[in-house]
């Protein structure tokens, strides 16, 4: 029985962590896909959502932007001003970093690429990139794009190290810092492996960098290229872009905000920073209504076969939670009639100032896409109040259900 809501805080994942590595356990959970249905209960309840998004805002978000869909139905709306004290509100439109998101885009690729014979999810990596990694131990294409390679994360350690010490002074000082892909690869594996590779999960921005420069590798474009031309403009994603440089966001967005834990200086504009530092972990630039399209497109055969979609939602078996390939599997309430199976798919991102959550139900015909302007990793009790309301803003567009009757 999954008694979890949509977005248990525990799990929520983003650029930072998704979870400390684990190992493999004999209780797996049930990874067979739901059949897929357009099964619709009910449609969107405009009024619950509207007071869904205010708990969010009310919880701590400086502003939050969101689009559910039911079908052919759409609600959206905005909470807040594009920064603190403007007088400039907040639009559904408006774009944002959506982080780690950008890797289900990057898995999608990869499988588009195993589509056309260049590349086998079981190869070794060693094969397409050799040199690049320093261990003896045979890490795969699978085993990236799954998080159970065992190679570590750079994020904070090497990036932005005073968080792990409770201070955001990094943040403030770093974000600007520019990198090569195999800068990035090379900090993390400047440690063992977590574990020997295929025996454990730990989630790392590391695994998808390396995945970057295989798409590099295999298509001799850039990255940013290859999302574009196989993702983005495919979908009509004409509101998101891949930046290879440039630190600002172009056109309308609102202002990024990381939480100091310090009351009398509480946030910093984190707004602008290099996406050098994330590369194919999580540079993308995009709105709800693009990430929805985006998802549903993924999942409706547009962009994968039903064989490498069926490759993308199957679960490994090494952690307790749902993760493919680059796709975040969720649990619903037991009573949530509105999604066979009571498992919806998707990611979560968290960029150093905004938390983006999508998720869909099977067949992408339930869709709910939001992002609030707040990176608390150092302040918990919002942290708490915001995931907690996240989870119920989650469960009222995918179930059609108030989740506090």
């Amino acid at each position: 029985m999954r008694k979890s809501l949509i977005l248990p805080v525990a799990v929520a994942a983003g650029l930072l962590s998704l979870s400390t590595p684990v190992a493999a356990s004999a209780a797996a959970p049930d990874t067979t896909p739901p059949p897929m249905s357009a099964v619709r209960p009910s449609g969107l309840d405009p009024e619950l959502l509207n007071r869904m998004l205010d708990e969010v805002a009310a919880a701590g978000a400086p502003a939050v932007l969101a689009e559910a869909r039911v079908g052919e139905q759409t609600w959206s709306g905005a909470r807040g001003a594009r920064s603190p004290g403007s007088p400039v509100q907040t639009r559904p439109t408006d774009r944002v970093r959506v982080a780690s998101l950008t890797k289900s885009m990057v898995a999608t690729v990869l499988l588009q690429l195993v589509r056309e014979g260049r590349v086998g999810l079981d190869d070794p990596i060693a094969r397409h990139l050799p040199g690049l990694l320093p261990y003896p131990e045979t890490i795969t294409v699978r085993q990236l794009l799954g998080h159970t390679s065992g190679i570590s994360e750079y994020i904070l350690d090497d990036l932005y190290p005073s968080v792990n010490a409770g201070s955001a002074e990094d943040v403030r000082t770093n974000r600007y810092r520019a990198y090569t892909p195999r800068q990035l690869v090379a900090m993390a594996t400047s440690r063992p492996l977590l574990f020997a590779p295929g025996t454990g999960f730990s989630y790392s921005n590391a695994n998808y960098v390396i995945i970057g420069l295989l798409i590099e590798k295999l298509t001799g474009h850039s990255a940013e290229s290859e999302v574009t031309n196989r993702v983005l403009r495919p979908v009509g994603m004409h509101d998101s872009y891949m930046p290879h440089s440039l630190p600002f966001i172009l056109g309308p967005h609102p202002s990024g905000n990381y939480a100091t834990g310090d009351p009398n200086d509480p946030l910093v504009d984190s707004t602008d920073l290099s996406p050098t530092q994330f590369f194919t972990a999580g540079a993308v630039i995009s709105t709800p209504h693009d990430i929805n399209n985006f998802y549903r497109a993924m999942f409706d055969g547009t962009l994968l076969s039903p064989e490498l979609l069926a490759e993308a939602r199957h679960f490994n078996d090494v952690w307790q939670g749902m993760y493919g390939l680059g796709v975040l599997g969720l649990p619903l309430p037991d009573d949530c009639a509105a999604v066979p199976g009571h498992v919806v798919y998707g990611h979560t991102g968290g960029g150093l100032g905004y938390t983006t959550y999508s998720f869909s139900s099977p067949d992408a015909s339930r869709q709910i896409t939001f992002t609030y302007t707040l990176d608390s990793t150092l302040d918990p009790k919002t942290a708490a109040k915001l995931g907690a309301a996240a989870n119920r803003l989650g469960v009222a567009a995918l179930c059609s259900t108030d989740p506090a009757a």
